[in-house]
């Protein structure tokens, strides 16, 4: 898919911003604080999907406007498509082709995939990083993920908020914690069976690209590691939700005694190895970073294998994060489709395909120049 037009208003710091993007390589460039990665941010958010960063809803919104809006035109399923999103008072309302959707609907419909900062911490970190990434990936390809997950982290409060009120004697354990455990039984199943299924198709890509990482010398795997062990990925739905239902009482009197739920796919995460090794634990700041790129490369393949649509992509300033031989083949693996690249310096993009270079001060866009590839001298006589 490709973006023709973009129009920012009243977002973080950019009071209006319109731009035309290049089908190709667009670099958005300028100094700290001027707006680059709100304008990748408002770009992003027409997933259907959170932030990427670290926010309030009630921030995202310019400071002393009551309403912030984010539209573009787009190529996508085959056809041209115009997708909105409008944020007040810390809520989203969304259209796609100027008819009003629930913003969990532009999700399948709009893909962008992004690499930050922050992403690049993605093994390093706790396991709720990764598996927010295996959420948000799983929902760009299957949209109905987003609501499974909603229920199981309604049924998940619920049941935690009941084992503190039966800890703290403000309610009796009268059979009610049963009804929640089926609940969540049956939610966690799905989750759980939508991660394996998701990795089935991940790994292969990410084996692939480390390779290309590593020249050949290195190699990647990936597997779910559950609190609950089963055969994850095999078991019939079932089987599989009375598997965690009996865990789940096993564990009852811990539950009860931490007043919260101690298994489920709220506690699970996503091993990473090299050569048999444990990345997060015993691997190298260099081989963090070359597996955190290879996930979100590899997400990028199934997003083109499965809904047949190659995702815009974000590169919010993270290229200064990685040595020139990552970031080399990064960029060669982004040979194709839409590319939008921040970072404080306009250089260093020669090499690189036909584009624009745009410069945001501000928050508005002040100049742009186009940018063409540097064709190598003919030899001489």
């Amino acid at each position: 898919m490709v973006i023709s037009a973009l129009t920012v208003r009243d977002f973080r710091n950019i009071p209006s911003l319109s731009l035309e993007p290049s089908p190709g390589v667009n670099v958005i460039y300028g100094d700290n604080a001027q707006g680059k990665t709100n304008l990748v941010e408002a770009l992003y958010l027409l997933t259907g999907q959170k932030s990427f960063r670290q926010t309030r809803e009630t921030d995202l919104v310019r400071f002393g406007q009551k309403t912030a809006n984010v539209s573009a035109r787009f190529q996508g399923g085959g056809r041209e498509q115009v997708v909105s999103l409008t944020l007040e008072g810390g809520k989203r309302a969304a259209s796609l082709n100027e008819l009003p959707v629930a913003v969990g609907e532009l999700t399948g419909k709009f893909f962008a995939v992004v690499f930050s900062p922050a992403g690049l911490s993605l093994v390093r970190d706790g396991p709720s990083q990764r598996r927010a990434f295996l959420d948000g990936a799983i929902s760009q390809v299957m949209p109905r993920y987003q609501r499974t997950m909603a229920d199981l982290n309604r049924v998940l409060f619920q049941r935690n908020s009941l084992l503190n009120d039966i800890n703290r004697r403000l309610a009796p354990d009268d059979g009610l914690l049963e009804v929640w455990d089926r609940s969540f039984s049956k939610l966690s199943y799905s989750v759980i069976n939508a991660r394996c299924r998701y990795l089935s198709r991940l790994a292969p890509f990410g084996e692939e690209i480390y390779r290309g990482i590593s020249g050949g010398k290195e190699a990647f795997s990936m597997a779910y590691h559950p609190s609950i062990p089963g055969e994850w990925g095999k078991i019939k739905e079932e089987e599989g939700e009375e598997l965690i239902f009996s865990a789940l009482g096993r564990a009852r009197g811990d539950d009860l005694k931490n007043g919260c739920t101690t298994l489920g796919p709220h506690r699970d995460d996503l091993d990473l190895w090299v050569d048999g090794v444990a990345v997060r634990s015993y691997g190298s700041q260099g081989q963090q970073r070359s597996c955190a790129l290879t996930l979100k490369l590899a997400e990028c393949g199934v997003i083109r294998e499965v809904a047949g649509e190659q995702p815009v992509i974000l590169l919010d300033d993270v290229l200064s994060e990685l040595d020139k031989a990552r970031r080399d083949y990064l960029l060669s693996g982004l040979a194709e489709g839409q590319l939008f690249i921040t970072c404080c310096e306009r250089n260093g993009f020669g090499a690189m395909r036909e584009g624009m270079m745009w410069r945001i001060e501000k928050g508005a866009l002040v100049s742009k120049r186009r940018m063409a590839p540097k064709r190598p001298r003919p030899a001489g006589p």
